[in-house]
């Protein structure tokens, strides 16, 4: 009879465990769970990936290795020294771009999406310290590119404007810096409607910086190049063996809205990747061309994956 009640015993405690593991997973993949990828680098056979996941509307850092999650110490020892990946933004709603120096150690530069700090006069963050310009004129620093531990950076002058919500800094004029004294204006092409910098790419003599306007195009030195007339958004520009890439997405039925499709150009001819979709980083390693992003429409739809040669691979939450 005592054998017989520990057999109950046992047969009811392994039910309630087995009840408890199957509600925790089911609540598990209930949770609201979306993904980016961002920055893709290819490296000794490995594709790292960084970009994030959102899970019940809170943002972490995500980072895989060959398609399989990976955590940061990880990630890291992977990559090559003088390489450059996004995050995404921090708890102060900052932008974040991390470089690994030649020396293996790492520099984390973070910008204001538009800041009042300072009566909006232009700075940056390097390593959580404040680093200023020497200039009085209203702005925000947005990219930044890193040259054999140099930094290159573009952002835009603002302006004030003034509504019932109150006081905002809107984008007014686009720059690239060297980093030093060298502050150069951008021009804006025709019938834009400028939003703001995405990105900037430093190649030798020449410097690319990609704008957020009504449709995608970037800057090579002061020309604007137009890749189309449709809505659309560049993201990332590389230069690789003299050709020119630029990555994100443009819209088909020229919406600004849903239904992009990701894609990049090459020396401004077009490869869609796929509809329903966005790109957000570009890496060039030989014959083989990689595209990180995500398929989805609107963000809370977004499923990180990248493009291997047009090919898709899906990335774990």
């Amino acid at each position: 009879m005592k054998t017989t009640k520990n057999l109950i015993y046992l047969l009811v405690i392994f039910m309630i465990v087995s009840c408890t593991k199957d509600n925790l997973e089911s609540i598990e993949n209930t949770r609201n769970k979306y993904s980016c990828a961002f920055s893709i680098i290819a490296n000794q056979n490995k594709v790292l990936v960084s970009g994030y996941l959102n899970t019940d509307s809170e943002f972490r850092t995500k980072y895989w290795m060959d398609a399989l999650s990976v955590d940061s110490l990880t990630f890291i020892s992977s990559l090559n020294n003088g390489s450059t990946y996004k995050e995404p933004v921090d708890e102060l709603y900052r932008t974040v771009s991390v470089y690994k120096t030649l020396n293996g150690e790492n520099d984390i530069y973070k910008f204001d999406q538009g800041s009042f700090i300072d009566d909006g006069k232009i700075f940056y963050y390097k390593n959580n310290e404040i680093v200023r310009m020497d200039t009085s004129a209203t702005g925000t620093i947005t990219s930044v590119c890193i040259l054999n531990d140099e930094p290159f950076f573009a952002g835009y002058f603002s302006e004030k404007r003034y509504s019932e919500a109150g006081e905002t800094l809107a984008p007014k004029t686009p720059f690239f810096w060297d980093g030093n004294t060298t502050l150069i204006s951008l021009p804006l092409p025709d019938d834009a409607f400028f939003q703001g910098i995405s990105c900037v790419y430093v190649d030798k003599e020449d410097y690319y910086t990609g704008g957020l306007m009504s449709f995608p195009m970037y800057w090579k030195n002061t020309e604007p190049v137009i890749l189309s007339t449709l809505y659309g958004e560049v993201h990332q520009v590389i230069v690789s063996e003299s050709d020119v890439y630029a990555v994100g997405f443009y819209n088909k039925n020229n919406s600004n809205s849903t239904g992009h499709t990701a894609c990049y150009w090459k020396n401004g001819e077009l490869f869609e990747l796929e509809d329903n979709a966005q790109a957000y980083g570009i890496y060039v390693d030989g014959n083989d061309i990689y595209v990180s992003g995500a398929t989805g429409n609107v963000a809370s739809q977004y499923k990180a994956c990248y493009w291997k040669n047009g090919v898709r691979v899906d990335l774990p939450n």
